[in-house]
């Protein structure tokens, strides 16, 4: 598990020719002209088309939203929080009102602007009610303490809320994880082993579940025991309110079951992924996997970041592609893909 945790699926998107302005396509046709468009870019430009010519046409907040999905899985930051502005702008009644302000705050968070980022966490939290809706904000705000004061007195604070007051809610478990990697990286390892033991008991079989039984190895040489881990006023009161050390992951043992590969896509169907795959012929490693809606298409193997980024930046340069990093874990049933 990198940096920072949260599980979120954004699964999406991705013809026709450049005559459209001038054709007699009715709002309809051109969502399904953009729908099928297999090239992102040009994707969001057929959205953006259709938002800006037809601007009383109802499923505009729709169109609106794949264009923040599609910059969200190319990494197009500053892209991605000017669309998800105007989504908030222009469709303030829309369903997906909620999505499009997770969006800037995503956007935010990989800017830097963590003061915004928490502003609009904040303002998204005012507006939830759904339970599991809520806890999912709340951990959303979590993540940006994190990135703004590392482990934090108000980072374990909010984890701390997710975890005694949402104790049945979907982030339930990536909150275990975090308690874990909150305990592990201050070396309090009984409350790190408690905290992953109980995410491996209740939620077995989980992304978090399968990480955690990896950390629970590297802690049995303190041999921890099992103690009470939920954070009380004793451990809020010696955490700093601004954790001063660099935020590392921390260490692993070399595993070839570990790797570092690129998502490109997604694509609608498969012979988009195909052209990919083809385009990519070169590399050693290229995969086709179903995701809930679509295909990704995972380029490369290498053991590290470092590694991984360089070809990413050659996809870049050479093929105008923008993956995603995602690093695999591989047991002997199953394959976790985290970041896509």
């Amino acid at each position: 598990m990198h940096k920072s945790i949260i599980l979120s699926c954004i699964c999406i998107i991705i013809a026709a020719g450049a005559g459209l302005a001038k054709s007699g396509y009715t709002p309809e046709e051109r969502l399904v002209l953009a729908d099928r468009e297999t090239f992102p870019p040009e994707a969001v430009k057929k959205y953006k088309s259709l938002v800006d010519k037809f601007r009383h046409f109802k499923k505009n907040d729709y169109a609106q939203h794949r264009i923040c999905e599609i910059h969200y899985l190319a990494a197009d930051w500053q892209e991605l929080k000017n669309e998800s502005l105007n989504g908030k702008k222009y469709f303030t009644r829309s369903r997906y009102r909620r999505n499009f302000m997770v969006f800037l705050v995503l956007a935010e968070l990989e800017l830097g602007e963590y003061d915004e980022a928490q502003r609009e966490c904040e303002r998204l939290i005012a507006l939830n009610h759904d339970y599991n809706n809520l806890a999912a904000a709340i951990l959303l705000l979590a993540q940006v303490h994190k990135k703004k004061s590392g482990f934090s007195k108000q980072y374990i604070i909010t984890l701390r809320q997710i975890a005694s007051g949402f104790p049945g809610s979907n982030a339930m478990q990536t909150a275990l994880f975090l308690l874990g990697e909150f305990y592990e990286n201050k070396k309090m390892y009984d409350e790190s082993y408690s905290a992953y033991s109980d995410l491996v008991s209740k939620y077995p079989g989980s992304p978090e579940a399968a990480e955690a039984t990896k950390r629970i190895g590297s802690l049995m040489k303190y041999n921890p025991r099992s103690v009470y881990y939920l954070p009380g006023k004793q451990i809020i009161d010696e955490t700093a309110s601004i954790d001063i050390s660099p935020e590392t992951d921390l260490p692993h043992e070399k595993d070839p079951s570990v790797f570092y590969s690129l998502s490109v896509g997604p694509f609608n169907s498969q012979s988009g992924a195909a052209e990919i795959k083809k385009l990519l012929a070169e590399y050693d490693f290229i995969k086709t996997v179903r995701l809930k809606k679509g295909y990704a298409v995972y380029v490369s193997r290498c053991p590290d970041e470092d590694s991984i980024l360089k070809i990413k930046i050659r996809l870049a340069e050479e093929y105008g592609i923008n993956g995603r990093i995602v690093r695999i874990f591989v047991d002997e049933k199953n394959s976790y893909i985290y970041g896509d």
